[in-house]
């Protein structure tokens, strides 16, 4: 019986130690079309990675939590009711950052952004 709780017992150490140590920067995004009609194809590209939605309703929003792997300018791009593509580059983004990104798809396709991130200290 001793044995066999020894390795239980190591394993747990590991994982506490895992789960104590070092923590991800994560950012919390918020895509919000504003506009009185829906935006389609909706896709963010950023250091490491992309996302995206097939569409984003009139007056609705979008969540997504991300990971940055380097620093990059963030970019959207997205297609309107006239099938019309509209591609919008945004903030620099720097690896290790952490917080909120709020992007707002406006009236006649105007985008504003609105980061809230800190770098860890």
């Amino acid at each position: 019986m001793r044995g066999s709780s020894l390795p239980a017992w190591c394993a747990t150490i590991v994982v506490l130690g895992l789960l104590s140590g070092c923590q991800s920067a994560w950012i919390q995004a918020q895509i919000v079309n504003q506009q009185n009609t829906p935006v389609n194809l909706v896709e963010v590209d950023y250091a490491g990675g992309s996302f995206g939605i097939q569409s984003i309703a009139a007056h609705s929003a979008f969540h997504y939590r991300f990971h940055l792997l380097g620093s990059d300018k963030v970019k959207l791009s997205f297609t309107d009711t006239s099938y019309r593509n509209v591609k919008v580059t945004g903030p620099e983004l720097e690896k290790g950052q952490s917080g909120t990104l709020r992007i707002e798809i406006e009236p006649g396709n105007r985008v504003a952004w609105v980061p809230q991130l800190k770098l860890p200290k």
